[in-house]
């Protein structure tokens, strides 16, 4: 399996995942049924597990993501040029993933106090950051090859600290993912980060209560995102180093692309049309 077909299964996962938080619930009973008000139990629990069954599928999008940014981190000619492309798109797609997933009422003004207050919340900054810090920790590499984990470690944190700031998608836990799966060098070194990842963020730090663990809280639907995102263990296994289709700028533009989509289906749902 080469990068190419990593990537869309991860933009399809991902597709998934949005659908059913945009469209929500009410929305697909809107056009199951015309009028949600109406609905039957049976019906109700049908879109609910429907909608379950899409979100825990996309939890498999970020690992390999996150998977792809550490291979290109590795891959790509110029990692300046590399950390630019990602920027740019986080500010192309921060407006429409605002509207997005938002449960404000939407206004110029709330949006605008959200840039303000540097809350940049799309998974395009997370993995920005991610690669952020790969490349600080490249650059230190070249001038402390045998030291650079001493003075990468300020640095990291210190990225780390601005992606819980700013809210990214995933926060301090997708940057984390990002540079284990660039530091760990073997495929099975990538699903172990992967698997633990998972299991922590869906599962121990849903049961942690700051002073213990109730696993009480964890519920079927978290052991079931815990398995989706442990579930990008098998592209990465069966990863094989090459390139396949180039269609770069295509994963770059689908992310705002159909986020702009789903709202507009949205809109159109939601005002009767």
């Amino acid at each position: 399996m080469n990068a190419f077909w990593v990537k869309m299964i991860a933009i399809v996962a991902m597709l998934l995942d949005h659908t059913a938080k945009i469209i929500r619930q009410y929305g697909f009973l809107t056009l199951f049924c015309g009028n949600p008000e109406r609905a039957s139990i049976e019906v109700i629990r049908f879109t609910s597990n429907i909608l379950g069954v899409m979100e825990t599928v996309g939890r498999i999008a970020f690992p390999l993501f996150a998977f792809q940014i550490a291979v290109g981190a590795e891959k790509t000619r110029s990692m300046p040029r590399y950390l630019g492309r990602l920027f740019l798109f986080a500010l192309i797609s921060e407006p429409l993933y605002y509207m997005a997933f938002s449960r404000r009422e939407l206004s110029v003004r709330d949006f605008w106090d959200s840039l303000c207050a540097l809350n940049f919340t799309n998974v395009f900054f997370t993995l920005f950051l991610g690669a952020l810090a790969i490349f600080a920790y490249q650059f230190l590499q070249k001038r402390f090859p045998k030291r650079a984990w001493i003075p990468s470690l300020p640095v990291f944190l210190l990225i780390l600290f601005v992606s819980g700031y700013v809210d990214c998608d995933y926060g301090m836990a997708g940057v984390l993912l990002i540079v284990c799966l660039y530091l760990a060098k073997t495929k099975k070194s990538k699903m172990l980060v992967i698997v633990l990842w998972s299991v922590w963020l869906y599962l121990v730090d849903q049961a942690f209560t700051g002073s213990g663990f109730a696993w009480y809280q964890v519920s079927g639907l978290h052991v079931g995102y815990a398995l989706g995102a442990a579930a990008a263990c098998v592209p990465v296994l069966l990863y094989n180093g090459q390139r396949g289709k180039s269609w770069k700028w295509f994963f770059y533009i689908f992310y705002p692309a159909h986020l702009a989509v789903l709202l507009l289906i949205r809109f159109l749902v939601l005002s009767g049309v």
